[in-house]
């Protein structure tokens, strides 16, 4: 009996945290179309979301990866910066070869050796029991803050400029 996208999904996830490499092998096509928040190059089909050059810049391993040779390389690139300690329930909604988690991460920014919890979906495309699609989206701001090491953020919003705590709580427990 053929696995289920939801039993997929999970066993995929569970081998990331384990930094089990083989993982890519077993579950993606060759030809995977892997997006991390969006692309840096904008899309002629439109179907890609468009991720900014100062989002890019500061999480480089962001954006497209294409085929298993480049999910390999992203993968162990994150995970030279990263470690993903924790997974908070997940939900899977799947019909046919389409299928979306939503869930949360802890990860540890190893730089910093900052923690944070970061909300996560992902949409899936299945062919032959192997994720020919995966786009992942999460909190950029959340990532990029567990690495942030000094100086400050100002953002302008209804007319007036607001900083962004340098000390901001991580782990709070929010999600």
């Amino acid at each position: 009996m053929p696995i289920s996208n939801a039993d997929l999904i999970r066993d995929y996830l569970d081998a990331v945290m384990r930094k089990d490499t083989s993982a890519v092998d077993r579950y993606f096509d060759s030809d995977v179309e892997y997006v991390v928040n969006g692309t840096p190059l904008p899309d002629s089909s439109d179907t890609l979301p468009p991720i900014s050059k100062q989002c890019q810049s500061a999480l480089p391993w962001l954006g497209l990866h294409r085929g298993r040779k480049a999910v390999h390389e992203f993968l162990d690139r994150m995970h030279r910066n990263l470690e993903v300690t924790a997974y908070g329930p997940r939900e899977v909604i799947s019909e046919g070869n389409r299928a979306a988690a939503f869930g949360w991460f802890r990860l540890l920014a190893l730089a910093t050796g900052r923690t944070i919890d970061i909300a996560y979906s992902i949409r899936f495309e299945v062919r032959d029991g192997r994720f020919v699609k995966y786009h992942f989206l999460e909190n950029t701001f959340d990532v990029a803050s567990a690495f942030h090491t000094g100086g400050s953020w100002q953002l302008k919003i209804e007319g007036a400029i607001r900083p962004v705590p340098n000390d901001i709580p991580t782990n709070s427990g929010a999600l």
